[in-house]
Order: structure tokens, then C-alpha cells, then sequence
């Protein structure tokens, strides 16, 4: 009974490891050799997708944190959000509801940039594997 159970599990972790293997790799293995590694980084097009993501991914996390960190330093120490907009809604409540579209926005925008990205990362894979970058 205690060696069917170990040969289950067993089992049942060689088809996890399976299953993410194939899940991950999505049927492409890119086996590189250090020194492939090494050339695709020196690449001019892997310094460029690391530009432009670099040049997209900073300016957006420094706008998100800054405007995030305006909202409990404005109520803490301010009054700037304490009058009412309209009814007896406060600016408050505006400027959150903006925070809340702002992130659906970036979010949004972030998933259409990364499938550029994902398509130049893609390229570049592709080069290496025919021997591109040796």
C-alpha cells in the first residue's frame, strides 16, 4: 500500500513537472550557451527593447507611485481635497476615482506595449536560434 503511494505521488510530480515544462516553454526551448547569452545581450536589438522598455515601464511607475503617494500626503497634511466638488461629494473622493481610472488606463496601455515587447523579444529569439548572434 505505502509503495503505491509513493509511485502516485511520484506520478502525479513527474506530470506537474510536465505539464509545466510544456506550460512554460509553449513547445520552444531556447538552449543557449553562456556565451550566446552574452552576444544577444551586446546586440544593438536587445539594447534597444531594453531602451524602450526602460523608456516606457520608468516614467509610468514614477507617475503611478507619485500620484498614489499625493493622495495620503494631500489628506494628511492638507486641505487641498477637503471642499466639495459637487453636492456633498469632496474633491476626495474625485481624486480617487481618478487614481482608480488611472490604473485601469496604465493597465491597459502596459498590456498592449508588452506584446510590442514581447514581439521584439521574440525576434530576437528567433535570430539567436538561426545563429545570429554567434
Amino acid at each position: 500500500m505505502n509503495s503505491d503511494l509513493s509511485s502516485t505521488v511520484e506520478e502525479n510530480q513527474t506530470a506537474a513537472r510536465d505539464h509545466a515544462l510544456n506550460r512554460f516553454s509553449k513547445g520552444r526551448k531556447a538552449d543557449f550557451t553562456a556565451e550566446e547569452y552574452v552576444n544577444i545581450s551586446e546586440s544593438s536589438e536587445f539594447n534597444t527593447l531594453v531602451k524602450k522598455k526602460s523608456g516606457f515601464i520608468v516614467p509610468v511607475a514614477i507617475l503611478f507611485l507619485a500620484l498614489y503617494i499625493l493622495l495620503p500626503i494631500f489628506t494628511s497634511f492638507t486641505s487641498i481635497l477637503d471642499g466639495k466638488a459637487f453636492g456633498d461629494i469632496t474633491w476626495v473622493w474625485i481624486y480617487s476615482l481618478g487614481l482608480f481610472i488611472m490604473t485601469w488606463f496604465l493597465c491597459m496601455t502596459y498590456v498592449r506595449k508588452a506584446a510590442s515587447f514581447d514581439e521584439n523579444a521574440q525576434q530576437i529569439i528567433d535570430k539567436a536560434k538561426d545563429g545570429g548572434y554567434e
